[in-house]
């Protein structure tokens, strides 16, 4: 058996291939022994050895590594056909003395894969589609430092922990989806555009298929630990085995929250797009209507004094023979338009709506101080909603009342 670090640092030090790897971890009474065997059947070999094994096995042929398995972890014939044919959909089932757990992991290098863990009590083997690469590095470091706690454990410890780091695994594309959120917020406020749609709804059908590689496992938990509940096993591998199992659901009903409000998020911003589209719609439709509405009375205007009836007729407009008829009608079409837009102004209509508002805000006839101003425009917001303000600003405020008011005899 070779030791732990030597087989560590040749695992890195060797250029990545496809060959499948067998690696086995054994729990004695005082150590934790790592050592690399060349199939699954050497791996099963090493029980009588060992109080309980970690087999961890990539790129093997699931046919191979369950006809390996089945006799010796006792393994039910319809366990065998579930992980012969492959669920590619997370799940858990539980078969008396085994049970399979079915994860969906994403790999450092943007891939993913489905992980089997095969829970036995003396034995956890983890079947890899891929060779190299995986989310277990972190638990395989923590398991070589030999810590006396890891020595002491048990296999369903070790199982919680391999479920662990594939939860952690969804964490950094849930941090990348978080800030491409964020940076889809600020662009949407500042300046719209029909581009990001496609990349909204792109994001938020992956965070769909997110959901899909946790909703299902946690309710599979959940029916998992029912059932074991009402068998009332005694034995104390039950038992643990339980608690990971709880614990495990507890991992994932995390991130399925976080996953719940990015999808929330991403639906936030296709309805901010769309409340944004809508209102530079409603100012174009304004912008229409106000030129609209000014050009009318224009357009009346220049109707009437272009019917050309007879002038000899004693009903003719005595406009058509004066000399001032043609700059009237152009005064009356100016004083049209002029009136028009006054109106449009005083409505708020031209220009920004909130101004005038704003211009009059406070009391009737005063204006405000310019001290007051300052000192209201550099309080925070959590000041400006609490009663207390700062205290440098009451000492401000109340050595300018004692300046301004000394003249003032006391009463």
């Amino acid at each position: 058996m070779s030791d732990g670090n030597v087989v560590s640092s040749a695992r890195e030090g060797m250029p990545r291939n496809d060959a499948p790897r067998v690696e086995v971890f054994g729990w004695t009474e005082s150590s934790i022994e790592r050592t690399q065997v060349a199939s699954v059947s050497d791996a099963v070999a090493l029980l009588d050895k060992y109080r309980f094994l970690w087999i961890d096995v990539e790129g093997v042929a699931s046919i191979d590594a369950v006809n390996a398995l089945e006799v010796p972890l006792e393994i039910p014939p319809l366990a065998c056909d579930t992980l012969i044919e492959g669920i590619r959909r997370p799940g858990a089932d539980d078969f008396d003395d085994v049970t399979i757990v079915t994860m969906r992991a994403h790999l450092p290098d943007g891939t993913v894969e489905f992980v089997d863990f095969i829970v036995a009590p003396r034995c956890l083997v983890t079947l890899q589609e891929k060779v190299g690469g995986d989310v277990f590095d972190p638990v395989r470091e923590r398991l070589v430092q030999q810590s006396p706690r890891l020595v002491r454990t048990d296999v369903n410890v070790v199982f919680l922990l391999l479920g662990r780091a594939v939860c952690e695994g969804y964490r950094p594309v849930l941090e990348r989806f978080s800030g491409s959120l964020e940076k889809f917020e600020r662009a949407l406020v500042r300046h719209p555009d029909a581009s990001m749609l496609d990349r909204i709804h792109k994001q938020r059908r992956e965070l769909l298929f997110l959901r899909q590689g946790l909703a299902p496992l946690r309710e599979a938990l959940a029916n998992l630990q029912a059932s074991l509940a009402v068998r009332q096993e005694e034995e104390r591998h039950f038992r643990a085995r339980l608690a990971a199992l709880r614990e495990l659901q507890d991992e994932i009903g995390a991130l399925l929250d976080l996953v719940e409000f990015q999808k929330d998020s991403a639906q936030h911003l296709l309805d901010l797009y769309l409340n944004a589209a809508s209102n530079r719609l409603n100012e174009i439709v304004r912008v229409l209507t106000i030129i609209s509405v000014i050009f009318m009375p224009l357009t009346l205007i220049a109707g009437i004094y272009g019917m050309n009836f007879e002038q000899d007729s004693p009903w003719a407009m005595p406009e058509l023979r004066w000399k001032f008829g043609y700059p009237f009608a152009l005064g009356l079409m100016a004083l049209s338009a002029g009136g028009f837009l006054y109106f449009f102004w005083r409505k708020g209509w031209i220009g920004d709506p909130l101004q005038r508002r704003r211009a009059t805000v406070g009391s009737p006839g005063a204006a405000p101080s310019p001290t007051s101003a300052s000192h209201d425009a550099s309080w925070p917001l959590s000041l400006m909603l609490s009663r207390r303000k700062p205290r440098a600003n009451r000492a401000n405020r109340t050595s300018g009342g004692n300046a301004s008011g000394a003249h003032k005899a006391p009463k």
